[in-house]
């Protein structure tokens, strides 16, 4: 039997069609390595607390997942020598940034849109005036985000930085808001 061109292109359109996945996903979530780097700004002028980028909507590929639905679960803290933003916390404080939490931890992914995020509490981070969550989901991709809250002082009006987005690994992450920032990289657990 002899394939054409076409019938190959044909097969190719099909299974991207079904939504084939970036990478594997484990039925518990996988083991992800994460690294973030919140700081503020030097020189931040907008102070309405308003957040910024709304959490996508779930589209109709990755409306249903296999099996139930999974929460994130804390995996334990990274060890510093599998650190990978050193070069961006020195390139940050030659900025005059003024970086609020370095931390790094390993975990499973939640399945998409349960929000079911990591508390910084759960990280072990007691920053005075940063109170919020980290959230890994896997649908067919993988998306990476934040809820956080920062009050400088306790009667400053709290900015809030909420987003989630799609990620790829080893892809170093900017997340953008006026006042704050977060940079962060996902990897496969255990590279």
């Amino acid at each position: 039997m002899i394939i054409t061109r076409r019938q190959l292109v044909a097969a190719a359109l099909a299974l991207l069609a079904l939504g084939v996945p970036s990478a594997p996903a484990a039925d518990d979530g996988g083991r992800y390595d994460i690294e973030v780097i919140v700081f503020r700004g030097n020189n931040g002028s907008r102070e309405d607390g308003a957040g910024r980028g709304a959490p996508p909507q779930r589209s109709a590929a990755e409306a249903f997942t296999n099996g139930p639905a999974r929460a994130a679960r804390y995996l334990g803290p990274l060890p510093r020598a599998k650190w990978r933003l050193d070069d961006v916390e020195t390139k940050l404080k030659a900025g005059g940034y003024k970086l609020l939490l370095r931390t790094a931890w390993s975990q499973s992914a939640a399945s998409w849109g349960s929000r079911s995020g990591l508390a910084l509490e759960t990280l072990g981070v007691d920053v005075p005036g940063l109170s919020g969550n980290f959230l890994l989901e896997r649908g067919s991709l993988l998306h990476f985000g934040m809820n956080l809250r920062y009050a400088a002082e306790a009667n400053a009006i709290p900015q809030q930085l909420n987003e989630i987005r799609r990620v790829k690994f080893a892809e170093k992450q900017y997340y953008d808001h006026p006042t704050l920032g977060v940079i962060a990289i996902v990897t496969p657990g255990g590279k």
